[in-house]
């Protein structure tokens, strides 16, 4: 058999992940073993992780999503393999967990839960904007920077306004799903925010650098939602009104944040790469959705709580 037909028979044939963790792992060797809710987080984590862990070798596996992280953390066939837990680390998303305490995370030392809504939280803020500017740009630490973080976190601001009446809507239709599967004994299906396209229920102000309202956005955004409850005003205004005490990052969906620091990028790009400007940014890396967590990870600040967690286990 070929390689091609060795890579492709993988590819096609997926191993059950605690396969791949029992054939990975040997107690003898100075190893690390990561497991990730999907391929975006490894992205984000491992630059850090390969800081902090420079000898001996890495193995990621990807779990499909948060349950099954928690799945395998709870998992015999793999936990009755490990005889150096601080060797082999967990990573989770918080997501709306402090809000709804649907999902039970395991309070270990080697599971790590963000700080905000999701890792991609920690990418969205002034430092990146600043990195961006002397990295990719190759533009000078100026006023016209200052000007541009200013602009960023005002826009950001509007963003906050834009979507915490959204995040109040989809958090009240989860409580609702949970209490009607509570009543009903049985699992509701869920609503689904993946699907959501930003850019269909938010517009963009190309020269203020802004999120606008878009007239049909609510339409819009309850059309592509998986299913969504009948809700009073009275519960949403009650969501409404918790949010509005709490940071944004707790619970603004990471990738939404995301969004706005990508369009901010985009159309500021745009406007620094024209032949006019007195200093013309240089990029040969056109930031888009597809790229943006490969491009910033390793390149801004890691939160504190990482920091905390990775010097607990690995130093």
């Amino acid at each position: 058999m070929s390689l091609v037909d060795t890579l492709r028979q993988h590819r096609q044939t997926p191993q059950a992940l605690w396969l791949q963790f029992t054939t990975a792992y040997d107690s003898k060797r100075y190893s690390l073993y990561l497991f990730f809710e999907g391929k975006t987080d490894s992205a984000y984590y491992l630059p850090e992780l390969r800081r902090w862990r420079k000898q001996g070798e890495i193995f990621h596996l990807t779990c499909d999503g948060k349950e099954g992280v928690i799945a395998a953390y709870h998992d015999k066939r793999i936990t009755q393999k490990i005889s150096n837990w601080k060797n082999v680390l967990f990573f989770v998303d918080k997501d709306w967990d402090d809000l709804l305490n649907l999902i039970k995370i395991p309070q270990s030392s080697c599971f790590f839960v963000t700080e905000y809504y999701s890792f991609e939280n920690d990418l969205v803020g002034p430092e990146t904007i600043e990195m961006f500017w002397t990295d990719f740009y190759k533009l000078p630490q100026n006023e016209q920077l200052t000007e541009v973080i200013q602009n960023f976190q005002q826009g950001y601001n509007v963003f906050v306004k834009l979507i915490r009446p959204m995040m109040a809507w989809a958090i009240a239709q989860k409580k609702k799903e949970a209490e009607l599967a509570l009543i009903e004994n049985r699992k509701e299906k869920g609503l689904n925010l993946k699907n959501i396209n930003l850019n269909k229920v938010f517009g963009w102000d190309s020269e203020d650098l802004k999120p606008l309202k878009r007239e049909n956005g609510w339409k819009n955004l309850k059309k592509v939602c998986a299913f969504n409850h009948k809700l009073s005003c009275d519960e949403i205004k009650k969501e409404l009104k918790k949010l509005k005490n709490l940071e944004p990052k707790q619970y603004i969906r990471g990738k939404f944040e995301l969004w706005y620091l990508i369009n901010f990028l985009i159309y500021l790009t745009k406007i620094l790469t024209t032949k006019n400007q007195t200093q013309r940014a240089m990029i040969k890396v056109q930031l888009t959705n597809e790229n943006a967590i490969e491009m910033l990870s390793g390149k801004v600040p890691y939160p504190k709580s990482l920091n905390e967690f990775l010097e607990a286990n690995l130093s």
